[in-house]
């Protein structure tokens, strides 16, 4: 083969391959298909920002908790209560101050026990005759044994137990005695104690000492929420 056509041959072949990359890239472009798409994964600082938008934001540094979760800290509950029972001191008392006071001592223990013959019993005849009990039964010592741990449908908290904790007075006047008694009562369905100087008005009959009228912890023991002020207020 001679040198000329050998080179014609050349072109020809260059010119061919050309041909065909060109029709390669038209068919490519009229073709109307997408092109190949390309994942990218996300970058650290997108990742930080996601997991840390659906972890919960921490409680404030200042959070307390609130009133009606002190079941979770039943200690600082006790601690409220042991202090506000220490600010009332008990005086020393006389033979004739410990007799009034242990009335009212037997008066509390009475309610916690829901017997009521022996409430009744520890109270001046007739002295409860206007009290209004939630659940009358004919008689005193009956209707207070039921009415004892009432369970009000409005709500109102619901008597469980309460105990006499300190006694910062006992005064007596010739026949009629007032004591001042702290007052601890705890109630049913985990509400909080309640810390109460509760005043019992007492006379003195035969041979003991008696109480005159109902007093805060006989209203909280049937479950009175609104306890009238004369409560609190001589016979």
């Amino acid at each position: 083969m001679s040198r000329i056509p050998r080179t014609a041959l050349l072109w020809l072949v260059a010119a061919l391959i050309t041909a065909g990359a060109v029709f390669v890239i038209a068919g490519d472009d009229d073709d109307g298909g997408s092109p190949p798409q390309t994942s990218v994964e996300p970058s650290r600082s997108q990742t930080s920002v996601e997991s840390t938008r659906s972890r919960p934001e921490p409680a404030p540094s200042g959070h307390r908790p609130r009133h009606d979760d002190w079941r979770q800290h039943p200690r600082s509950t006790r601690a409220a209560v042991r202090e506000a029972v220490a600010e009332s001191k008990s005086p020393r008392l006389d033979p004739d101050q410990r007799e009034a006071a242990a009335t009212v001592r037997q008066y509390v223990a009475a309610l916690n026990a829901r017997d009521g013959q022996r409430a009744c019993a520890l109270f001046v005849p007739g002295a409860l005759a206007r009290l209004d009990l939630p659940r009358d039964r004919g008689d005193c010592a009956s209707s207070l044994s039921a009415s004892v741990g009432y369970r009000d449908p409005r709500g109102t908290p619901v008597y469980e137990r309460s105990r006499v904790a300190r006694l910062p007075s006992v005064v007596i006047d010739g026949t009629a005695a007032r004591v001042t008694a702290t007052i601890v009562t705890r109630f049913a369905d985990n509400r909080e104690p309640s810390v109460e100087d509760d005043v019992v008005y007492l006379v003195r009959g035969d041979d003991r000492w008696l109480i005159a009228k109902p007093s805060i912890t006989l209203y909280r023991a049937i479950g009175v929420g609104d306890i009238p002020p004369q409560a609190l207020a001589p016979p």
